[in-house]
């Protein structure tokens, strides 16, 4: 999926809506054009803050406890794409590293390096390093990680720039925008500059140079880069004490959580059709920051957001997740593109085709979700076409 250069979003302000000055606007029109400046005055009326309770939510009132993903293990975050873990199950998580050493260790943290945000990442993976090569558990390989941290996180930068570039010059050759700009961001590494925001930003600035797949895997790659190396330098220093508590600090910002997509501050109400699953490191910043500031911290929430209602929507057609869920996508689909003005779009399966396909994988058939979503969007555009 590809996602939009942030500088390119065309974002609404409260106050230019709150401005604009239209005479009659709905009598003289065609009632195609009634009905856009019909949704116009709602999306006014639903972001004119803490008037939210105007906005008629669908979906059914439920607690962020009884939100149903909650219930659920390694649900990917929406935000970040990386797999959450339960608060209660937290514990047992840190028990399958602390159990671990030497090469052991090193495979499991490398398995499930996703369940780790970027700068505990960065200080795991360094800890991978150290376990395979000199043996011992966790506590001893992160306190390995410390000697030449600043130099070991440049390297880990580097490389994960240098596996995304020969990728990008696999299709498009030595010479393209790209690989041009990863250069630029290596050597700024290699002299201390790690500022993974500003290069994020850049890299939206050529969206179009390469295609939405090699893109994604691109920004992928910068994502992988901590904003900065206090980050891992404060990572690496929560995490003290023995094994297990080493791995449950490294742990808990995966820890999963709801978000209201229209922040509760504002009125935003506890409703299924205002959540969507979110870990702790990405909910608790975002706070009430409009999607239009958060695109430009996380730029690759449209398409992890994508790749998560694939996921919930897949749970629901292997009745994993009960039918009450049938029009989840569909509502949460409305409520991200209110939010958002548009910049946030998802592609989502009607409940009649969530029905459809939950009868046919009864009947044992394979049901593909991702693979649906892709043919209706390809209907589409032959339509269109």
């Amino acid at each position: 999926m590809a996602i939009a250069p942030i500088n390119s979003v065309n974002v609404i302000s409260t106050k230019a809506v709150e401005n604009k000055k239209v005479s009659n606007p709905i009598a003289s029109e065609k009632p195609e054009v009634q009905q856009q400046v019909a949704e116009k005055g709602a999306l006014k009326s639903y972001f004119l803050g803490g008037q939210a309770a105007t906005v008629s939510f669908g979906g059914f009132p439920v607690s962020t406890g009884g939100f149903i993903t909650k219930k659920i293990d390694d649900v990917p975050c929406c935000c970040c794409g990386g797999r959450m873990v339960r608060a209660n199950q937290m514990d047992t998580k840190a028990r399958e590293f602390a159990g671990l050493k030497g090469e052991k260790l090193a495979d499991k943290i490398e398995e499930d390096k996703d369940f780790f945000r970027t700068p505990q990442r960065v200080v795991m993976m360094l800890a991978a390093q150290e376990a395979r090569a000199k043996g011992g558990d966790l506590a001893r390989a992160k306190g390995m990680v410390g000697k030449g941290l600043k130099e070991k996180t440049q390297n880990y930068c580097i490389n994960s720039l240098k596996g995304a570039d020969t990728i990008v010059k696999a299709t498009y050759g030595e010479d393209n925008p790209v690989s041009k700009l990863i250069a630029s961001e290596v050597e700024k590494i290699r002299d201390g500059k790690i500022a993974r925001m500003q290069f994020t930003e850049k890299l939206g600035k050529i969206a179009d140079s390469v295609d939405p797949v090699t893109y994604d895997k691109v920004m992928d790659a910068a994502m992988n880069i901590p904003a900065s190396f206090d980050e891992v330098k404060k990572a690496y220093g929560q995490a003290n004490g023995s094994p297990q508590a080493i791995a449950r600090r490294m742990l808990e910002p995966s820890m999963q959580t709801i978000e209201h997509i229209h922040p509760k501050s504002l009125g935003g109400p506890n409703a299924t059709q205002n959540f969507i699953a979110e870990c702790k490191d990405c909910n608790n910043p975002r706070g009430n920051m409009s999607y239009a500031e958060w695109l430009k911290v996380h730029p690759e929430y449209p398409a992890k957001a994508q790749q998560h209602i694939e996921w919930f929507q897949q749970q629901v057609v292997d009745g994993k997740i009960d039918n009450r869920y049938d029009d989840y996508g569909v509502d949460v689909k409305a409520t991200l593109s209110k939010e958002s003005f548009g910049a946030i779009e998802l592609k989502v399966l009607n409940p009649e085709k969530i029905k459809e396909l939950r009868e046919a994988r009864k009947a044992g058939q394979e049901v593909n979700v991702s693979e649906e979503i892709a043919k209706q969007e390809a209907e589409k555009k032959e339509e269109v076409a």
